[in-house]
């Protein structure tokens, strides 16, 4: 038990009903989940009301409520009243676990595409620097020898804060995390103070919930003004335009990395094939030759912002480099090899960009036809479909536009969506069915040739109406692969 005086620290509080001096047994944002002394925390949510829910919650034995709207409560609870619900319910579930984010050091790592290869590459360069880090993101939360399933590459603030203090109490003392768009937005990570801010990049994507760019970009901005005002600092692209809006409206300490543009951190001497990625990078510490098991040369901007967060942190040059070379990311550009006379990859890509950057990435070292698979999730930004369609067109020999996570929607809507944007000129195929369409694919290529499974990279499942079904790309690559004669 927790009193309420103790939980209701650092949040703004614009008028209260009732008794604040009580002991508190648990919270929760889902009325479902009230137990009798529960304090229940309600604001007004994308599709539903919190507020709502009052009544449901006392039913279950809330005894506080806290919420945006000021509301008449029966004698007995307490309501606390709040201008933004989702920021005071960040903040309660840290004071519920005393604070725990306070005995770690924070990197957050925000953009579009990136984040995930750049918060594995940085975790293995501290890995390797000796430094106690867990890594929290799209495929799951890793500290000492513990590993949580993924759910959301940021999790809600109970799960979170919970998480952190089971982290700081196994002695680690870095914490390298994915922070989404949606995540920021909702004020899942309010309260928190980051030592290091990366941002990788920033092209179409979820705005089927920002609506516009503009908005998208402000989403992400946000972890940089949670910046340790002391002596926090920015890792930012400088071939990305974005980053300039960063410094112009945060104007925070910074570290720049880029492939094209002057940088403080920047790449020559790359060498990229189908069995390594290698570089020579220029830091302000010196040089640091490697060569990567991550493939594609747009993992040069991941490697670069992993570098910058090594350095920032005082890794060795010889540390960061052995740290980057013993990188192995799940679903990113990863190989499925059967003995088979041509290459086959998959890899998450699911925006226009991520898709354009692996395609491009793929042709450079495809030595005959780039044949690439992919599908557009469901429920999602429809703007983003003809896009990714006219890019795999254009760029790869044959495309094979198949499901991705179809969820709520028809599949061959989705697809007909996909097919607007095609050229005349396309070669492709559509195939529905996932499984069915990465064994035509396979059965496709000749010797030489190279075939990308796009969208889905780690995911062991496919979303259909609700429910998640066990399928992997990588499983069912090799299997297809398997049954060639």
């Amino acid at each position: 038990m927790v009193n309420l005086h103790r939980l209701l620290q650092g949040i703004n509080i614009l008028s209260s009903i009732g008794e604040l001096d009580k002991d508190i047994t648990g919270i929760a944002s889902d009325s479902r989940a009230v137990e009798p002394g529960y304090a229940f925390v309600c604001y007004e949510g994308i599709n539903v009301d919190g507020h709502t829910f009052i009544p449901q919650a006392i039913q279950n034995g809330a005894t506080t409520i806290v919420g945006e709207k000021l509301q008449s409560v029966p004698p007995g609870v307490t309501y606390i009243q709040t201008p933004n619900g989702r920021i005071a319910f960040s903040l309660i579930a840290a004071n519920w676990y005393g604070n725990p984010a306070d005995r770690l050091k924070l990197i957050g790592i925000t953009g579009t595409n990136g984040k995930t290869s750049t918060a594995h590459l940085a975790h293995s360069i501290f890995k390797a620097a000796g430094l106690k880090s867990g890594l929290m993101g799209t495929v799951g939360t890793r500290y000492a020898d513990v590993f949580v399933e993924p759910t959301i590459t940021t999790l809600d603030p109970l799960t979170l804060h919970e998480l952190f203090r089971d982290i700081a109490d196994a002695g680690v003392d870095y914490v390298i995390m994915e922070t989404s768009s949606q995540g920021l937005a909702q004020h899942r990570l309010a309260g928190l103070t980051f030592e290091t801010a990366v941002f990788t990049n920033l092209t179409q994507d979820h705005l089927d919930y920002h609506e516009t760019m503009e908005e998208y970009l402000n989403a992400k901005m946000m972890l940089f003004q949670q910046l340790n005002p002391d002596n926090g600092l920015a890792i930012l692209n400088a071939d990305d335009p974005a980053s300039d809006s960063i410094c112009h409206q945060i104007n925070p300490a910074s570290l720049t990395f880029g492939v094209e543009q002057p940088a403080d951190l920047s790449v020559y001497n790359v060498e990229s094939t189908l069995k390594r990625l290698s570089f020579v990078a220029n830091t302000p510490k010196g040089k640091i030759p490697a060569k990567l098991r991550l493939l594609g040369d747009y993992n040069l901007y991941n490697a670069l912002a992993a570098i910058g967060i090594g350095v920032h942190h005082d890794c060795p040059l010889e540390t960061i480099r052995s740290g980057l070379e013993s990188t192995v990311v799940p679903g990113r550009f990863e190989l499925v090899d059967r003995g088979q006379p041509f290459a086959v990859v998959v890899d998450y890509a699911h925006t226009p960009d991520g898709l354009e950057n692996l395609l491009t990435a793929a042709r450079k070292i495809t030595q005959g036809n780039l044949i690439c698979v992919f599908g557009c999730g469901g429920d999602r930004d429809r703007g983003k479909r003809p896009k990714m369609g006219n890019i795999s067109a254009t760029i790869a020999d044959h495309s094979v536009i198949t499901s991705d996570n179809p969820r709520t929607e028809e599949p061959d809507a989705i697809l007909a969506d996909i097919v607007e944007g095609l050229p005349n000129h396309a070669s492709y195929d559509l195939i529905p069915d996932r499984r069915t369409a990465i064994g035509h694919a396979v059965e496709l290529a000749k010797a030489g040739d190279l075939v990308t499974i796009a969208g889905k990279g780690h995911e062991p499942y496919q979303e259909i109406n609700g429910v998640r079904f066990d399928f992997d790309d990588r499983e069912v690559a090799g299997d297809c692969l398997g049954q060639l004669k």
